[in-house]
């Protein structure tokens, strides 16, 4: 997951539905963005203090497409994609960021982010798998523990996405990989940064960030990667690069 961080770049293919309301929500853009307003009770010793807080939901779509060759008949891109480990650690070349915890699951570590001037690296599970030649990627279980206690807020972050091969002629040797990326977070957004007017801009440029480079690194490691593991020797198939 390399650094850099993309705001909806051209690629965004999103269902578009917002609403106006509390959330510092503009009701544009091409984000799917629902929030709504309910009062939160406070820790004030001031009589009938009430803060708003709001609960927002966030959802957005993107595809991705590259190519990769295919210099080797015997190992081909479709053999590669069950190769569920390696392709984890080369997305997630980091090893202080990645443990495994089982077979197909690890728990990552994102890159910091900064929300207002609140930074922070939030956890979560990643899932990986192959199915008749898909790779499936899963993010969940987010971990938001490392933020201040007062800002700490139930929030539910999914991150889904697949990545197949396409058929090609049977005298090219361009592999052609597409799929799709789609995200979501519902979380209860606290007073103040509710009535924040550019809170929108910011949710959009955090989760944008995220699966703008987890796409990045896919089209950036798997090619290069894949090449490797075509000159491999068979007892190193199944290595890393890293390794």
């Amino acid at each position: 997951e390399p650094s850099g961080a993309g705001r909806y770049p051209s690629m965004w293919a999103t269902r578009s539905q917002s609403r106006a309301g509390g959330c510092g929500v503009s009701g544009r853009g091409p984000t799917r963005f629902h929030v709504s307003s309910r009062p939160v009770g406070t820790n004030s010793r001031r009589p009938c203090s009430r803060q708003i807080a709001c609960e927002a939901f966030y959802s957005a779509k993107r595809d991705t497409e590259f190519t990769v060759v295919e210099l080797n008949s015997s190992r081909p891109v479709l053999a590669y994609l069950e190769q569920v480990e390696r392709i984890v650690q080369v997305t997630f070349p980091d090893e202080s960021r990645r443990k495994r915890l089982e077979d197909g699951v690890w728990e990552v570590t994102l890159l910091q982010q900064d929300f207002f001037g609140v930074k922070f690296s939030p956890s979560a599970r990643l899932r990986v798998w192959n199915d008749a030649g898909v790779l499936g990627i899963r993010v969940s279980d987010i971990d938001l523990s490392d933020l201040p206690d007062e800002i700490r807020v139930p929030a539910t972050l999914k991150v889904e996405g697949r990545l197949g091969h396409s058929k090609k002629a049977a005298s090219s040797k361009i592999a052609k990989l597409s799929g799709e990326v789609e995200i979501s977070l519902d979380v209860d957004v606290p007073f103040p940064y509710s009535s924040f007017p550019l809170l929108r801009e910011t949710v959009e440029a955090i989760l944008g960030g995220v699966i703008g480079r987890l796409e990045g690194s896919l089209k950036s490691s798997l090619p290069r990667d894949y090449a490797e593991w075509t000159r491999a020797k068979p007892k190193e198939l199944v290595t890393t690069a890293a390794d």
